[in-house]
């Protein structure tokens, strides 16, 4: 009878909820069914009335009786039961099969079972003496009647919708729907896994964490390198949703990928999860039907926002323009900083990695680039990516530049005209493509650490200039604290020196991120690389210190 987990109830009220008919000889209340709605909204789940009355006459009674309050979604009046449940689970956003209707007619029940399919149906007199001991209503404890609230909130905003003139989209503008991404997901793991294992209708990849294994492996998944996780948070004017969904992916240069990306219902046809999945910038995933909402039911969702306000766990400079540019470290920065950036970062183009920690990026006259015939025969940065580059400079307000790879590779002169810094293997699958042509056109440029730490002072010198008024740049330092061998222990620290004092030197402007600092060896996954939360304390460390920049800094600078 009850064979799933129920999330509503749907109560009959003449000879169900009470004794007689409320139009006619009046009714005497039944205390154990005003105990059971009361306790099933402690335990997170809701009640509603799907009753042939008088709107006015029933609220009366249910309000003197105080309970009008506990019920959500009403529908009283004398039209047929089974399309008109059909209508509440819809506005509600949930499925027939975790709903549960009570009415002592057996015609009625067969209507609703007719136009509801699996939805579950009961006769009081079956049911209502055991009701709060079946395991399939055992809920969750919410003695603050949160749940409760949120669909009082989507009621609200159900009646509104009805009652507008606005189309959907239009309603949804005048919603003022705001989200917060939470990367403290640690705090919010019980509601991560709930959501993760109770939510079908918007959870993507259906992939569940049904036993210790599946939690520690996802624990695990967490804390590796290359892995971004939040948890996301929605308002608007009807109120807070509160934790509403979660997405889990695997960044790094070569791989994009969604691996859980769940979404509670009650958000359903908003448009949050094509917001957050167009924000995380489309990256791969494999659906697991059914879904109800396609992440490309919009055309364009211009009706959400993403808060900046105390509630995020983390500051943030979003709205502010944001260029991050280095190696695989900043790919890992770079979705808790902001949204409005744009990335020069580690990437891959047919299986050849393409850098742009490089002062040949940098410092090259783009007329020269442009002109160089051989730099388009190489896996390397482009003209295209140089005036990318520049552009967007001039309107940045925060960088955040790692150039430690300038201390690393090779350096080598292509055509005469354009330096370039290419890594060991790039080197060498360039050369078997076509020894006569590399070594005739690429010639190799000896130069020693001290240069290069010059060429790193010239390239943040060109940043600054080219940047936008106000902008303030942040150098990050390499990590020296892992088990590396020495002589790269040496160059690290000397690297860290050179970008520490040139920072000091130049207050206002540029800012040195010292990650040794702020980064404790637990948190290294392996010599270099952090865990989720060792490159979370770097972000937080950065966005805390990009304030807008004093006139009186910019002045003395």
């Amino acid at each position: 009878m009850i064979d799933n987990k129920v999330k509503l109830v749907i109560w009959d009220l003449d000879e169900t909820f009470w004794q007689g008919t409320l139009s006619e000889e009046g009714v005497t209340p039944i205390e154990r069914n005003h105990d059971i709605v009361t306790e099933l909204a402690t335990r997170g789940i809701i009640s509603s009335i799907c009753s042939k009355n008088d709107y006015e006459q029933a609220k009366a009674k249910l309000t003197e009786l105080g309970l009008w309050e506990y019920f959500v979604f009403p529908s009283i009046n004398f039209g047929p039961k089974g399309q008109a449940i059909a209508e509440m689970i819809e506005s509600a956003a949930l499925r027939p099969q975790n709903v549960l209707f009570i009415d002592d007619n057996p015609s009625n029940l067969e209507e609703v079972k007719f136009f509801n399919d699996s939805i579950m149906t009961a006769h009081p007199k079956d049911i209502l003496e055991q009701l709060l001991n079946h395991p399939n209503l055992a809920g969750k404890p919410d003695p603050e009647l949160t749940r409760l609230k949120q669909y009082q909130f989507l009621q609200r905003k159900v009646e509104e919708r009805t009652a507008t003139a606005l189309s959907n989209e239009e309603f949804l503008r005048s919603s003022n729907i705001r989200l917060i991404i939470d990367y403290d997901i640690e705090a919010n793991f019980d509601r991560v896994v709930e959501l993760i294992n109770r939510t079908n209708q918007l959870n993507y990849t259906k992939l569940r964490l049904n036993t210790p294994d599946d939690i520690a492996a996802f624990k695990e998944q967490l804390n590796s390198f290359g892995c971004l996780a939040g948890c996301v948070r929605a308002i608007d004017n009807y109120g807070d949703y509160g934790l509403v969904g979660f997405f889990l992916m695997t960044r790094t240069a070569s791989i994009r990928e969604l691996t859980h990306f769940v979404f509670s219902c009650r958000i359903m046809n908003m448009g949050v999860e094509q917001y957050i999945y167009e924000i995380l910038g489309k990256p791969d995933i494999e659906i697991v039907p059914p879904v109800s909402q396609p992440l490309d039911s919009h055309a364009t969702v211009d009706w959400i926002t993403l808060d900046d306000g105390k509630q995020n766990t983390g500051p943030s400079v979003r709205g502010r323009k944001l260029v991050l540019l280095g190696g695989c470290d900043l790919l890992q920065l770079a979705s808790y900083c902001s949204t409005e950036r744009i990335e020069f970062v580690n990437r891959v183009d047919e299986n050849e990695r393409v850098r742009y920690d490089d002062p040949g990026f940098i410092l090259t006259d783009r007329a020269t680039i442009r002109d160089c015939e051989g730099l388009r025969r190489i896996k390397c940065w482009s003209y295209e990516d140089a005036v990318r580059f520049d552009e967007a400079l001039a309107s940045s307000e925060v960088n955040l530049i790692s150039l430690w790879g300038a201390m690393s590779g090779q350096y080598m002169k292509v055509q005469d005209s354009v330096l370039v810094r290419l890594t060991d293997k790039q080197v060498r699958r360039s050369r078997k493509k076509n020894r006569e042509w590399f070594d005739q056109n690429l010639k190799a440029v000896g130069i020693s650490d001290d240069r290069k730490l010059e060429l790193i002072g010239t390239s943040l010198d060109a940043i600054a200039r080219r940047s936008g008024a106000g902008a303030i740049t942040f150098v990050l330092g390499a990590y020296s604290l892992g088990e590396i061998i020495r002589p790269q222990v040496r160059r690290r620290r000397e690297h860290n020196e050179f970008c520490r004092n040139y920072c000091e030197k130049r207050p206002g402007v540029f800012q040195f991120v010292d990650v040794d600092a702020i980064v404790p060896r637990d948190l290294l996954v392996d010599k270099v690389h952090f865990t989720r939360a060792g490159y979370f304390a770097i972000a937080q460390h950065i966005l805390e210190r990009a304030a807008p920049v004093p006139a009186s800094l910019l002045a003395a600078s």
